[in-house]
């Protein structure tokens, strides 16, 4: 029997996977602690003197690129790098720029804040060949800011944005739905600006209560609800899939589970497999939006091996989903092409 077909790839834009060699300065900059903000419990490391750090990235670097000749991407994360001073910003850059002159590191990255991002700092980065500056914007709704005590408004983080971009770095954005004042409709239009912005990569920071923040003082004092974990995983994931559709990776999905930062959660909506759940659903969602395509449901569904597990979902929470569509487990099958497959009795396509 001849059946309709129709061919489609995952959604998730492609990006390249070099192994990242992640530098963490706690607090390192920030003008001021943010009421959500415990970094020592989010990276489980302490500050040492930018000195040692420096001789530890390059040692470590070198060492790793030696053994196996491929190149690392290097990040700076934890603090706003471009508020350190002046002597430690370029110690990290000429070390950074060193290992890149030796073909152990091919990216750079760094993270900051939008109100720490002026034409003078751009320039330092970029003679020091950074490549990516991902920008904590956390949202684009001013009162949000105003509320989570960010110091800067939504001008500020649009042309925090915008400035990156126009000096050709490549620009990182980072959202935390769940702030205070944070709604479903704020994080939708959060997303609606962040596609206009077209970063190279996002990253999505549920909003968690942790132990000793101004934020777990309101929590206790009930001045401060955090979303539940239905609301976060239904908005993530849809963000996932708006992200993919709009060509835009998402890099990180929720924060690590650093063993130092379990017992510092209070409240909020903490899952050990957030991105894989959220993962699971943008892909449902897609694959049941390519299934309604074929009219009366797909007798026939071939899916890359590598997806199967997302294709299912977490603890196989899909299939309810795929059985509206005419998707049942008798007629999936994997395979080793790129391209998944649904085969259906009547094609309706463009």
């Amino acid at each position: 029997m001849n059946l309709p077909r129709l061919y489609f790839r995952h959604p998730e834009p492609f990006r390249s996977r070099h192994r990242l060699y992640p530098v963490f300065l706690p607090f390192a900059g920030c003008p001021f602690k943010c009421i959500y903000c415990s970094q020592e419990a989010q990276t489980g490391q302490q500050q040492t003197s930018p000195e040692q750090m420096a001789q530890k990235i390059h040692q470590d670097i070198s060492t790793l690129f030696k053994k196996n000749l491929e190149p690392y991407s290097l990040g700076f994360f934890g603090g706003t790098f471009t508020a350190l001073p002046a002597a430690n910003q370029e110690l990290f850059l000429e070390t950074a720029l060193k290992l890149k002159k030796a073909g152990a590191v091919s990216h750079v990255r760094c993270s900051t804040r939008p109100d720490c991002m002026d034409h003078r700092q751009i320039r330092l980065l970029k003679d020091y060949g950074m490549d990516m500056v991902e920008i904590g914007i956390q949202s684009f709704d001013s009162r949000v800011l105003s509320l989570s005590k960010r110091g800067y408004d939504s001008k500020k983080a649009l042309d925090a944005s915008r400035r990156v971009k126009k000096s050709g770095l490549e620009l990182g954005i980072q959202l935390m739905p769940g702030l205070p004042g944070s709604t479903t409709q704020s994080f939708a239009k959060d997303l609606q600006t962040t596609a206009w912005m077209q970063p190279a990569a996002v990253r999505l920071y549920p909003c968690l209560v942790l132990k000793g923040t101004v934020l777990a003082r309101q929590w206790s004092r009930e001045k401060y609800k955090p979303w539940p974990l239905n609301t976060t995983l239904a908005q993530v994931s849809n963000a996932l899939l708006r992200m993919w559709l709009a060509g835009i990776p998402v890099i990180r999905t929720g924060l690590a589970p650093e063993g130092s930062l379990l017992p510092q959660i209070k409240a909020g909506p903490w899952h050990p497999a957030l991105g894989a759940i959220c993962r699971g659903r943008a892909l449902g969602a897609y694959v049941a939006a390519m299934a309604s395509r074929l009219g009366a449901g797909p007798l026939q569904v071939h899916v890359p091996q590598r997806y199967i597990s997302d294709f299912w979902g977490h603890k196989k929470e899909n299939e309810k989903l795929y059985q509206r569509s005419g998707i049942f487990r008798e007629n999936v099958d994997t395979w080793d092409h790129e391209l998944f497959m649904l085969a259906g009795h009547t094609a309706q396509l463009p």
